[in-house]
């Protein structure tokens, strides 16, 4: 009779077997420092634990206080939302809150037509917060909308440009485009106001946006 084939789970099973008796071994030979190591890891896994919780904490005030300051916007306790808002972007930063906090806290101020802290507190959320295309679009046409009410128009219209940038797909394109054409006539700059007009009938020609921009054209004299 030939000899059995061991098979390959056969070889696996013996490996296996093999492998534990030596790490059993080891294990014997250095117990003080496998101990020491698994001290440790317990030791990091209790730090990584407590971080942990205390950011959820953190995150959870932040949380809290940012929900009481919308309750506030909404009744028009306008002074202590702008309190509140103002607490959760400097004790809070980092966290998802502080971020919505600071987008608030610029609206606020533009709707109380505080503009240089309104355009400030864009401008912030930008640099620090500003990770998805949409938000960085709304804040950037923010920053413009603020120097629309400065009359600094030129800088407008650039700036409802870099917000279609940021989104050229997004619903607000076109809105931000024809902004950015009237900015440019308010300036005087006729070349850029009709560029702008005729990129938004080109890009979008279905939107009420582009009809409007016809309009401009011709009351422009810019056909």
């Amino acid at each position: 009779m030939s000899p059995r084939r061991i098979t390959k789970k056969e070889m696996k099973e013996d490996k296996l077997v093999t492998t534990a008796f030596q790490l059993s071994e080891w294990i014997q030979k250095h117990l003080n420092q496998v101990l020491m190591v698994a001290g440790g890891v317990v030791l990091v896994a209790i730090v990584v634990f407590f971080v942990f919780s205390t950011r959820t904490k953190r995150s959870q005030k932040a949380a809290d206080l940012l929900g009481k300051a919308t309750l506030e916007l909404q009744v028009g306790n306008l002074n202590q939302a702008v309190t509140d808002l103002q607490t959760v972007v400097d004790k809070y930063g980092g966290t998802k809150s502080a971020g919505l906090a600071t987008f608030y806290l610029a609206t606020t101020y533009f709707y109380a037509k505080d503009y240089p802290n309104a355009q400030a507190m864009f401008q912030k959320f930008i640099e620090k917060y500003g990770e998805d295309p949409l938000s960085l679009a709304s804040a950037q046409a923010g920053i413009a909308q603020c120097q629309m009410e400065n009359g600094e128009f030129q800088a407008a219209g650039d700036n409802f440009l870099k917000a279609v940038s940021f989104k050229p797909e997004g619903l607000l394109a076109p809105h931000y485009l024809f902004s950015a054409g009237q900015a440019y006539l308010k300036a005087n700059q006729r070349e850029p106001a009709k560029q702008v007009f005729r990129r938004l009938i080109d890009e979008y020609p279905d939107s009420k946006e582009a009809y409007k921009a016809k309009e401009q054209l011709a009351e422009n004299l810019l056909l």
